[in-house]
């Protein structure tokens, strides 16, 4: 099962954020303050770290990590 640490790592890895002691999983990517380019960034990542796939649809309906997570549970 996917968590919202291992996800946060994923992102952590990335770079997209400066300080993810600020970062709220709770929060949509936007409110955290990231932009779209960055968003696909992310999604990349995590594809590659857990092995999972997200349709275009997907991808655009999970706005925050904890969504993401949820989704990811729910597979």
């Amino acid at each position: 099962m996917v968590t919202s640490e291992q996800t946060n790592k994923t992102i952590e890895g990335t770079g997209v954020l400066s300080d993810m002691s600020k970062f709220d999983s709770a929060k949509t990517f936007k409110e955290n303050g990231i932009d779209s380019l960055d968003v696909f960034t992310i999604y990349l990542a995590v594809e590659e770290q857990l092995g999972v796939n997200f349709s275009e649809e997907e991808s655009q309906r999970i706005k925050s990590v904890d969504e993401m997570v949820a989704f990811l549970a729910s597979r």
